[in-house]
């Protein structure tokens, strides 16, 4: 069996498993953010009648979502820079251990 240096989606899924996992945990953390927010926002215009609600629950709205693209942003960075750095460049590099690989793959 001939190794292959082509990024399968299995291999590319496990090679961002932490990255997905902190993606997720960053979603969650938003979510629950927000949603006290919004509680504590719903809390303080039910006692104050000066309070305007809807303007500051669109507020957070608004900054959940710019976190939301922010964090989005980054794993697709993060992505990316997995996707291209994967597959080893062997006409770069000056050394003779690709040669010598494909010597002892070929026995």
């Amino acid at each position: 069996m001939t190794p292959s240096t082509t990024l399968t989606l299995e291999g590319f899924l496990r090679g961002l498993q932490a990255e997905i996992a902190a993606l997720i945990g960053a979603v969650i953390l938003i979510l629950i953010v927000l949603l006290l927010a919004r509680w504590l926002i719903n809390q303080r215009a039910a006692n104050r009648d000066v309070f305007d609600a809807t303007s500051a629950r669109s507020l957070a709205n608004k900054i959940a979502g710019i976190v939301f693209l922010l964090v989005l942003v980054g794993f697709a960075v993060n992505a990316a820079t997995y996707a291209s750095n994967v597959v080893p460049r062997s006409d770069l590099d000056g050394s003779s251990i690709y040669r010598d690989m494909d010597s002892n793959i070929k026995r």
